[in-house]
């Protein structure tokens, strides 16, 4: 795990240009604090820089920038299938002068970047400079971020905002859309920022960059269609589960190979629990470190008891690391320097923590993070194929409200449902990860009609797939994965997802979808669970990676409030009432708080926020 900065001028290269360039990758020490690595030609206007954690071949022969065949690169990340693809590359009487990976995607991207980007099983970003043409790209699912800004002078890259944000003194500027893209989802979808002209990468995507010739973007790869089955439903049949189980215990030996120590992050959770029942049961990793924080249960779940249980019937080493809870004390400030724009990804302080404690023992942890995206675990897909006739049909949209309307004592599901009656098609999906303030009449003025902007470019039949298709491909990369890698490297620690693996969401797309979503939650990965270790261990209720929400809200009040105090304190006085609030609470503070920083300009429409 690394940090990279470079910039690709048009004018020669200065010593103030690469003084500024040296300063802008010391910035991202704390990515890898190992080794800092620079390599400029100042005729042809090109600066690479690098900080390196050393994961695989700790040498200084894989240090960056890494030079060969008039070629140079610089990376962060990993290549998992390395090994495989070396020997491939040795076939073709390609010669190796290193052991590591970086050698390895050195060769693949001067044979044929293209083509051999669909190749890779990792998670990466890199800038590749090969005869007058930079190349970058990230990996399929955007897990290592890579950050570009293309002006009048040239080009330039970084792994995180902040050293782009200081060197070329952007201003942060929201508009309208912008700041109800945050409101309702917590952050600014990629590829756009809280800063005009700076763009966050997308996963899958190829950036060619001439000195002349201006930037082009290329999509390598998108996520397979989802298989739509007709007829009679059917459960996962053993030969599925056999081959997912397969496909699991391929990615996870990949991504157990390091020269440093391995751990995982165990929780009680369905995920976390497989991982390591595999490790333990068909790759008998017995050296693998199961790793769990116990937290002050009046602040958060504390899942250190049930995860004890699940190690001790695993003959898993385990230990269990008690939280200091002072350390969750976080304010605006905190979340600023974590993301260096507006996202309200406070479970990053929980990794951060975690990490600190985890690094004491280990190098690089196993995380179950993706297991409910692959394997539609979230409850939330369920209950729409539950009721997805009630929610899409305009006529049974109708009929349920009406009949809802009149019974006075109904469950909190059909409350839900009478609920999501009220509110427009293409805002269901929203309203039912955040129904509190989509079914307030005040708060549902300012949010009427977000869906239709984001669900109509996604083409998925049906109500349950459009959700997951969101979530696959807007959620996770700019909320799911930026909490969790921002937080490890800020301890510099890597963090490895085995359900991340394309092999896996390629088989996994070409089953029914009903398969997954109408016999319970989760019932694929529980079943192949299972296998392994009785349900009465992990039967325990899925709970989310949390943080205590209402401690943040406390330590970041401002003296003076945002929209003449109207929406905060409304949110506020909610919240007191109903927890459920605290997100949006957090989001109208953090914006508070980018409204009150020095250059930056929110351009709001006042009236279209008004209470």
């Amino acid at each position: 795990m690394c940090g990279i900065f470079g910039f690709y001028l048009k004018n020669t290269l200065s010593d103030a240009n690469i003084q500024d360039g040296i300063k802008a990758t010391k910035r991202l020490l704390h990515r890898g604090p190992d080794n800092v690595g620079y390599w400029y030609d100042r005729s042809k206007g090109i600066f690479l820089g690098h900080t390196r954690l050393s994961i695989i071949d700790s040498s200084t022969s894989s240090n960056q920038p890494f030079i060969k065949n008039s070629t140079q690169l610089v990376y962060n990340g990993e290549i998992y299938n390395y090994h495989a693809l070396k020997k491939t590359l040795q076939n073709q009487n390609i010669n190796f002068e290193t052991n590591g990976d970086t050698e390895v995607l050195s060769e693949l991207l001067n044979n044929n970047i293209e083509k051999n980007l669909n190749s890779i099983d990792g998670m990466f970003s890199f800038a590749f400079y090969k005869k007058g043409v930079l190349f970058l790209a990230i990996d399929s699912f955007g897990e290592k971020p890579l950050y570009w800004y293309e002006s009048k002078k040239g080009f330039y890259f970084s792994s995180e905002p902040e050293p782009l944000v200081k060197m070329l003194k952007l201003d942060l500027s929201l508009h309208n859309d912008s700041i109800l893209d945050f409101l309702v989802l917590g952050y600014i979808p990629s590829p756009d920022t809280a800063y005009n002209g700076l763009y966050r990468c997308e996963p899958s995507t190829l950036i060619r960059v001439t000195r002349f010739g201006g930037v082009k973007l290329k999509k390598y790869w998108s996520y397979p269609t989802q298989h739509v089955g007709s007829g009679l439903v059917k459960k996962a049949t053993s030969q599925q589960l056999d081959d997912i189980t397969q496909l699991l215990i391929d990615s996870l030996a990949r991504r157990t190979i390091s020269d440093v120590p391995v751990g995982l992050f165990l929780s009680s959770g369905v995920d976390s629990s497989l991982i390591a029942a595999l490790l333990c049961k068909e790759l008998n990793r017995d050296d693998i470190l199961a790793f769990t924080v116990a937290y002050d249960k009046k602040l958060i779940h504390d899942e250190s008891i049930d995860a004890a249980r699940i190690a001790k019937y695993l003959n898993m080493r385990h230990i269990t690391v008690n939280s200091d809870q002072n350390e969750n004390d976080h304010n605006m400030d905190d979340l600023h320097m974590m993301f260096g724009e507006p996202n309200s990804g406070l479970t990053a302080f929980s990794v951060e923590q975690m990490s600190h404690l985890a690094k004491r023992n280990f190098g690089v942890a196993l995380s179950g993070t993706g297991g409910d995206e692959l394997f539609f675990g979230y409850g939330k897909y369920n209950f729409l194929y539950k009721y997805r006739y009630f929610l899409t049909s305009k006529l049974a949209r109708s009929v349920t409200n009406k009949f809802l309307k009149n019974i006075a004592d109904i469950s909190s599901r059909l409350k839900t449902i009478e609920l999501l009656t009220n509110v427009n098609p293409n805002d269901v999906l929203f309203a039912l990860k955040d129904i509190p303030y989509f079914s307030d009449h005040m708060m549902y003025k300012v949010f009427r009609g977000y869906g239709d902007r984001h669900y109509d470019n996604i083409t998925a039949k049906n109500i349950v797939l459009r959700q997951r298709t969101f979530d696959l491909s807007v959620h996770m990369p700019n909320m799911i994965i930026p909490a969790m890698e921002r937080g490890s490297m800020k301890a510099s620690l890597e963090v490895r997802t085995p359900f991340l693996s394309k092999d896996l969401i390629k088989y996994t797309s070409e089953l029914d979808y009903r398969t997954f979503v109408k016999f319970g939650q989760k019932n694929v990965l529980r079943s192949i669970l299972g296998r392994y270790i009785p349900p009465s261990i992990t039967s325990t209720p899925k709970r989310g990676f949390s943080f205590p929400v209402s401690r943040f809200i406390n330590s970041s009040l401002p003296t003076d409030t945002y929209f003449d105090n109207k929406m905060i304190n409304y949110v506020l006085n909610k919240n007191n009432v109903d927890s459920r609030w605290g997100k949006v609470a957090v989001r109208l503070l953090m914006l508070n708080y980018y409204n009150n920083i020095p250059s930056s300009s929110i351009d709001l429409n006042f009236s279209k926020f008004e209470l």
